[in-house]
């Protein structure tokens, strides 16, 4: 019967690390959201090339204290952007942003605003075909009148094969959803 036994857990303890083994592997990259600490932008004005960068962050983690910078654009401006993604609670901190670029296709950042005096265009994409937006860059220009406050919105969009990216805006979900105070003028 001890042998019985013995071999009994064997076989389940063989089973358990195979299932394991296989999860850890998973070809479909259907793995969970990234955990993200602090989204960082950086606005680059394309006459002078001054660079212009803005952070949300909560290093402790979900449901901790979060500090925020107010994004102040020039009216009439164009800029070349930026977004990095970084997870803070990781020592060393860990950025994110290179592990989005290589699943490109899984992944998928949007730009939204309260106020009219910015618009937002992506300009990389992913590797489908027809390539889809990524959104790690990104031109941005402001209205050359007028001055307004709002809020500047980054959505990091992630997703897998049982909701992918070729779905639409709808599949997947959120990595990342911050928003930052906004001020032109």
């Amino acid at each position: 019967m001890k042998k019985f036994a013995i071999l009994l857990g064997l076989i389940i303890l063989v089973t358990v690390s195979a299932c394991k083994k296989h999860d850890d592997h998973d070809d479909d990259h259907d793995h969970e959201n990234e955990l993200i600490t602090s989204v960082k932008l950086h606005f680059i004005d394309s006459v002078t090339n001054d660079t212009f960068s803005f952070a949300w962050r909560q290093p402790a983690g979900p449901g901790t204290a979060i500090s925020v910078d107010t994004i102040e654009l020039m009216p009439g401006k164009s800029y070349t952007g930026l977004v990095e993604f970084w997870d803070e609670s990781k020592s060393p901190i860990e950025n994110i942003t290179e592990e989005i670029k290589s699943a490109a296709n899984e992944h998928r950042v949007v730009y939204s605003s309260t106020t009219t005096r910015i618009q937002t265009a992506i300009t990389d994409a992913d590797s489908n075909v027809p390539p889809i937006e990524l959104g790690l860059k990104f031109n941005a220009i402001t209205n050359a009148t007028g001055s307004e406050t709002g809020i500047y919105q980054v959505v990091l969009r992630h997703y897998t094969s049982s909701s992918p990216k070729t779905g639409g805006l709808q599949n997947g979900s959120s990595d990342a959803d911050v928003s930052f105070p906004i001020v032109i003028k």
